[in-house]
């Protein structure tokens, strides 16, 4: 059994899990990113373009971002808005507008961006594709010219599993909706070089900080025919944790099944040490499900390099976490795997 897409999380606004099993040179829809704008908003590393009626951000992720717009979302993405309002830059672009020059010559400075014409940096244009996924690589340390070429950069975002083949030459919009996606993706690319994390490095500098915020991801632990189990942990420098976590609902491809969970951070170490682990995490959890049953029910499937398709399984989860504070987090996702055997 294999996964066919693993996203990071964060449980005190969860990320959803849920995968766009196509890849047409299309843009994305403002509800397939809804769940990567709330996490991104609350690690503070991405902001609306102004205020709802209900006082809630508006965050425009059906439009198009012009280039100024997506190298500030950029900006923040690497958690260098600070010290891009903190700097005096110099850049030789006479058509960047006031709001939008600390992040241009931030970026300029670091050298993610250049402009499309000696003076000219085309800040009200919109961005392509291409260039945003320049940007963002150039920003991880990799080169154009060397480790991938500006005209074709989802070559190596696809190689670095921030994009998963839904661009091409052939896409025709770059909405915000897109650049949100990208960049939740992004988070779990490595820098160039090392194995550390965009995340990690973010972490490490303090760029996300508070005790609010839960990063959180997950490991298949075992998978048997018609059994399935998952260990659900904070990543490494997670500023934050859960006391208790519970799973109310589980279902394999909309089919109920039986589970077992140990539920507190205690019970789960005490619990995977007994099954020779040494890593313990918020929850533990054993599904069993009739494997055979749950793949005649699949409506979605996936199909491979070598034309191999294969129906998919869906595990759908609804959790509850408690923080330390008491608040209570419930939220939903879905993980997609498929028998290769």
């Amino acid at each position: 059994m294999k996964t066919l897409k693993r996203k990071i999380l964060s449980l005190f606004l969860a990320l959803s899990l849920a995968l766009s099993l196509s890849a047409p040179a299309l843009a994305a829809t403002p509800e397939e990113a809804q769940d990567d704008v709330e996490l991104l908003y609350n690690l503070g590393l991405f902001l609306g373009s102004g205020t709802n009626a209900d006082g809630t951000p508006n965050f425009a992720l059906d439009r198009a971002p012009t280039r100024a717009e997506a190298v500030t979302i950029l900006v923040r993405l690497l958690g260098g808005e600070d010290a891009a309002l903190a700097g005096s830059w110099t850049t030789p672009f006479t058509d960047v507008p006031a709001w939008a020059q600390p992040y241009v010559g931030y970026a300029y400075t670091k050298g993610y961006t250049n402009g499309v014409g000696a003076t000219i940096f085309g800040a009200s244009s919109d961005v392509t594709t291409a260039q945003f996924l320049t940007f963002l690589l150039r920003a991880l340390g990799y080169r154009d010219g060397v480790d991938f070429s500006w005209t074709d950069p989802w070559a190596l975002t696809d190689q670095l599993k921030v994009t998963h083949g839904e661009y091409n030459a052939d896409t025709e919009t770059f909405l915000r909706a897109d650049a949100v996606i990208v960049s939740a993706s992004a988070l779990y690319a490595p820098v160039k070089g090392s194995d550390t994390t965009l995340l990690q490095t973010l972490l490490d500098s303090g760029a996300i900080t508070g005790n609010t915020v839960v990063i959180w991801d997950y490991t298949q632990v075992l998978f048997d025919e018609n059994f399935a189990s998952f260990l659900f942990y904070p990543v490494e420098s997670s500023p934050a944790n859960f006391t208790s976590f519970h799973f109310d609902r589980v279902t394999v491809n909309g089919l109920s099944c039986d589970t077992l969970q140990v539920n507190t951070p205690d019970e789960v170490n005490a619990y995977m040490a007994s099954l020779g682990y040494d890593q313990g995490g918020f929850g533990y959890i054993e599904i069993t499900y009739d494997q055979a049953a749950a793949l005649e029910a699949a409506t979605e499937y996936y199909t491979d390099e070598a034309g191999n398709t294969y129906p998919l399984l869906a595990f759908s989860f609804t959790c509850t976490g408690i923080t330390p504070d008491g608040s209570k987090v419930t939220e939903n996702f879905t993980d997609y795997y498929y028998l290769d055997e």
